[in-house]
């Protein structure tokens, strides 16, 4: 796949998903709940000339070239991540998402991880095949982002929202970002 068409393709479906960008206010939220900091560290010159403008709101460090080739060679992106990854909280308590990068994350409660709705970085991270929450596959093969909800929360740059966790029975549970599926969290709800 050429640069140009990896960057159109990701570019699409990443305007996409924050064309459908809905947050809940954590002001709605208990601040006594536990927070997930979102975090990357885009380059907004490099990656918002491959993607478009707008990509990339943050002040990162990593070039999009960087990018491509630690997720090559790795799998995944170490500065792309969700801190902590494993967290425990009460029954009833919000999470709150802290998106401290420059870019949307999502937060998506899967029944098992798997790719997000970005092709090309399903297929760089060893992620082929979409987890169903992440993704519909379209009549002509491609992929869809699914709509936001109370289980997929998309989180814009410099943003906040609220998880909540009313309702969630004690267990663990699985959370990914759907654009970025190695950013993963095992929450504990107890």
């Amino acid at each position: 796949m050429s640069r140009r068409t990896f960057g159109v393709t990701l570019a699409a479906s990443a305007l996409s998903c924050v064309a459908a960008l809905t947050l809940a206010a954590p002001s709605e939220a208990s601040r006594d709940g536990q927070a997930i900091k979102m975090n990357d560290d885009c380059q907004a010159t490099s990656f918002n000339a491959v993607l478009g403008a707008g990509a990339c709101v943050g002040g990162g460090e990593t070039s999009f070239n960087a990018f491509i080739a630690e997720l090559t060679a790795t799998k995944k992106v170490e500065d792309w991540n969700f801190d902590p990854s494993m967290l425990g909280v009460r029954d009833g308590r919000p999470v709150i998402l802290k998106n401290e990068g420059g870019e949307t994350h999502t937060f998506t409660m899967v029944k098992a991880f798997g790719g997000g709705f970005i092709v090309p970085l399903n297929q760089l991270s060893g992620n082929p095949v979409p987890a169903a929450e992440c993704a519909s596959t379209l009549p002509d093969g491609s992929l869809a982002p699914k709509p936001p909800s109370p289980v997929n929360v998309f989180v814009a740059a410099d943003k906040e929202s609220a998880f909540r966790t009313a309702g969630l029975k004690p267990g663990k549970y699985l959370f990914q970002c759907c654009i970025h599926p190695w950013m993963r969290v095992v929450l504990t709800v107890g």
